[in-house]
């Protein structure tokens, strides 16, 4: 199945240039503009490469996130693809993939790449050994890298890349490596902070037609 990243995915804009080059630095910037945050939309591009095939598949579509476990997922390539997480439950509904069938589960097992960005810039300093991946251009945005490498294993990596804005204090983009060995890399395009989003955003029903198959313990239907 496809996750997304994103925690949603990342964080803020900032009056003044960001002009530190330690990689500390750099995160410890991102983690007090990412406390300003409230609401993000835009619109992404995914990547995932498999290392031993030597394949590469590309997916791009919008997303909204409010804060701090709302999420949607509105894939425009592969288009109808969708994820969406709303509190503790997560509907992923990837017709490219899984035609007539949606998938309810907690939000953990369903919606756990979906919030790197709260993974990157919680405790960073204890949780991550740093280090500089040197500086470039996200789309127009010039950006510095920092190589995040677990102290201790977790689940949803082996080792990540951010990029941050080197104005707005953004992640423009970030990569990781998943413990299959699989390297997904999501840019930003368009990213707004903070702006008005619709709460039916992070509704789903499933269409007609379709088995939910239902992972959390409930049975299925709207939420």
């Amino acid at each position: 199945m496809q996750r997304f990243f994103l925690t949603a995915t990342a964080v803020v804009m900032l009056a003044s240039p960001l002009r530190a080059q330690d990689p500390a630095a750099v995160i410890d910037r991102a983690v007090v503009a990412y406390k300003s945050i409230r609401t993000m939309r835009g619109t992404f591009e995914q990547t995932l490469r498999n290392q031993l095939t030597g394949s590469m598949v590309t997916a791009r579509g919008d997303f909204e996130q409010q804060l701090p476990d709302r999420i949607a997922v509105l894939f425009t390539e592969p288009r109808g693809d969708r994820i969406i997480v709303n509190g503790a439950t997560a509907w992923l509904y990837l017709p490219s993939t899984n035609p007539g069938q949606a998938y309810k589960v907690p939000a953990a097992a369903g919606g756990g790449s979906l919030n790197l960005t709260e993974q990157f810039l919680t405790a960073p300093a204890a949780r991550f050994r740093m280090t500089s991946a040197g500086t470039a251009r996200i789309g127009d945005r010039p950006t510095h890298a920092v190589t995040l490498i677990p102290r201790t294993p977790i689940g949803e990596f082996s080792q990540a890349i951010v990029w941050i804005d080197d104005e707005t204090g953004l992640i423009r983009q970030f990569e990781i490596t998943e413990p299959s060995g699989l390297i997904r890399r999501i840019r930003l395009i368009d990213a707004r902070v903070n702006a008005a989003i619709d709460p039916r955003s992070f509704s789903f029903t499933p269409p007609k037609g379709v088995q939910v198959i239902d992972q959390t313990g409930g049975r299925g239907g709207k939420d």
